[in-house]
């Protein structure tokens, strides 16, 4: 199980994802000394530093995708019997992380309007977990026309 490179690959998507849980994805520039507005997997955060206000809502809705497809990725790991079932949740996966960045886009526009902001490190280790999935996918698809070539020979 570990020895296969997509297992590598799927363990650290799903570290990606538990650091892109705890850390702002987006972060609005240009406030008051102490003050600022970060956007979160699983709050919007304003106010400053000191006493936070969170709005949770719909923000909270980045974070539960996010942790469904932790859920997910864990059970692909333990599923490396079945590399039919892998490119299955694998492909579940790529569609639950591509609708979470539909969303955070969509929260990224809805406060541009409001606040000047820039990206944070959140959406590129976002990105890195998408491009973990991928990977873990190709090399699975890989294995599995591996063996059934093998089995042809036989």
């Amino acid at each position: 199980m570990i020895q296969r490179i997509q297992t590598v690959f799927l363990f650290l998507a799903v570290i990606a994802l538990v650091v892109f849980n705890i850390i702002p994805y987006w972060q609005a520039t240009g406030q008051p000394e102490g003050e600022g507005v970060l956007l979160l997997s699983y709050a919007l955060q304003t106010g400053d530093l000191v006493e936070p206000t969170y709005n949770f809502g719909l923000y909270s809705v980045v974070g539960g995708i996010a942790a469904l497809a932790i859920i997910l990725l864990v059970i692909e790991i333990f599923s490396y019997k079945n590399r039919l079932t892998q490119m299955r949740i694998a492909i579940g996966i790529s569609f639950l992380m591509s609708l979470d960045l539909v969303l955070m886009t969509f929260l990224i526009v809805d406060l541009q309007g409001d606040y000047e902001g820039s990206f944070g490190i959140g959406i590129f280790v976002f990105a890195l977990a998408m491009l973990l999935n991928i990977l873990a996918r190709r090399f699975i698809q890989k294995d599995e026309k591996l063996v059934r070539s093998v089995d042809r020979l036989r």
